[in-house]
Order: structure tokens, then sequence, then C-alpha cells
């Protein structure tokens, strides 16, 4: 599958990268790509030497949509915040403000997991349409959807087909799998959003 071969239907996914998410990641993901988009993320680059954020630099320059989930921007006892998630939603919003006239064209999505726990620690976002997945992966498919049906400009499935869409991929992933010889837990975000692009492209 080529990478960042088309700027206008790149979204770049600013998330947590903890096994907790994946579900999450994986969900999204896949709608994403049946709505005729291509993920993009900073795991494409593991392994690589280059530095991070110069990697998430790259990708919010190759992509015209972003999500942004603030929903791990969390304190654990004794420690410090997560501020990774508002550092690139900030450095995508400025590149949407100050950047070339395409760039001025980036559209966003913030999600988060309680609709209006982001007060409590990035008021600034206020009064844009911030959706809550509740942690829920069903809820996710829903949002990032109905993001992308007025930007596809095709007819979408609806979410619920979507979602039943991907449980069935999820079902079939073994199987995938055992064909290329890798293991379903042991994937790379590469690996897994190739699989995807590769089921959705087989005929019904």
């Amino acid at each position: 599958m080529k990478q960042h071969v088309n700027y206008q239907r790149n979204v770049f996914i600013n998330c947590p990268f903890d096994s907790q998410y994946d579900g999450l990641l994986n969900a999204v993901n896949f709608t994403v790509q049946k709505c005729g988009f291509l993920l993009r993320c900073a795991k494409e680059f593991e392994g690589s030497s280059n530095i991070r954020i110069s990697n998430i630099i790259r990708l919010i320059n190759e992509s015209k949509y972003a999500i942004h989930d603030l929903s791990r921007v969390t304190v654990d006892v004794g420690e410090l915040p997560r501020f990774n998630m508002p550092l690139e939603l900030g450095i995508f919003i400025g590149c949407k403000e100050f950047g070339v006239k395409r760039h001025r064209e980036k559209e966003y999505l913030i999600l988060e997991s309680e609709r209006f726990r982001y007060q409590k620690f990035i008021s600034d976002v206020s009064g844009q349409d911030i959706q809550a997945h509740e942690d829920k992966v069903e809820n996710a498919v829903k949002h990032v959807r109905n993001w992308l049906a007025s930007k596809s400009g095709e007819k979408l499935p609806s979410h619920s087909l979507i979602f039943k869409e991907y449980l069935d991929f999820q079902q079939s992933l073994p199987d995938l799998c055992a064909r290329t010889e890798w293991v379903p837990e042991e994937l790379t975000f590469s690996e897994y959003s190739l699989l995807i692009n590769n089921w959705l492209a087989l005929p019904d």
C-alpha cells in the first residue's frame, strides 16, 4: 500500500500508543480506510532513527485531515500528565493557521473519553464540536465515519454497518495473518493497515 500519495486523502492520527488504546486505534484505522482515506500515524516510523517530533511534523505536512484523541491526557499518582497529544494538536492548528494555502484548508476532529473533560486541562479548544467516544469502539467508529462523510464526496455506509464489517475483519484476521506468516498480536501499524487495505479490496 503506497503511503502519503494523496494529501487530500491522508488523515493523521494523534493518539496514545499504549496497549489499552489498541482496540480504538485499530477500529479508527479500519473506519478511515473504509471511508476511502488513509490513516497516517507516527507508528509508521517504528525502528526509524529519526527524531519523533520530526516524523510527526512530516505527517502533519502530508495530511489535510487529522484526528486528535485527548482521552489519555491523564495524571497517575505521583506522575506528570501526558501532554504529547495536546502538543501535536497545537502543531496541527498552528500549521492550519499560519501555513501555506493548502494547509489553511486543513480540518480536524477532536475525540475525548467524556464530553466536557477537556475543559479541565485545555479549555482553549472550547466552542468546537468535540466528540466523546466513552472508550467504546463502536462510538469511535460512529464519530470518525460521520466526520469523514462530509469530506469523502461519496455515499458512505452507516456507522453500524462499518462497525459490523470491522468485527468481520477482526474475525478474519488470524486467517489473513496465517497466509503471510504474521501473528496478529505482533503486527506493526503498517502491516495491520495493509491487511485492512487488502481485505477491503476483496470482492463481495
